[in-house]
């Protein structure tokens, strides 16, 4: 249970921008540091698919709800008025 909660996306959003402040402090062991920036670059992946995943998941459903505008219709959305087609 603990593990689906740190890899949701605000967690990883959250652990990334920890690492990062503890990076920019300059203050951590190398060895610490290279470690944190593996993890750091783990979460931005994680993050990056995930938002690709959720702009995908948006595209379709706006693909579905679009109805493609036909300029030879006067302007008017095509599929807007069967009556006016005819």
């Amino acid at each position: 249970m603990a593990r689906a909660k740190t890899n949701n996306f605000e967690s990883r959003m959250q652990r990334l921008q920890e690492i990062v402040a503890l990076l920019e402090a300059g203050n951590v062991p190398l060895e610490e540091s290279i470690a944190l920036y593996k993890e750091g670059m783990e979460c931005s992946r994680a993050c990056r698919a995930k938002l690709a995943e959720a702009q995908h998941e948006l595209q379709l459903f706006q693909d579905e709800s679009i109805v493609p505008f036909d300029e030879s219709a006067g302007g008017k959305e095509s599929g807007a008025d069967p009556q006016e087609q005819a």
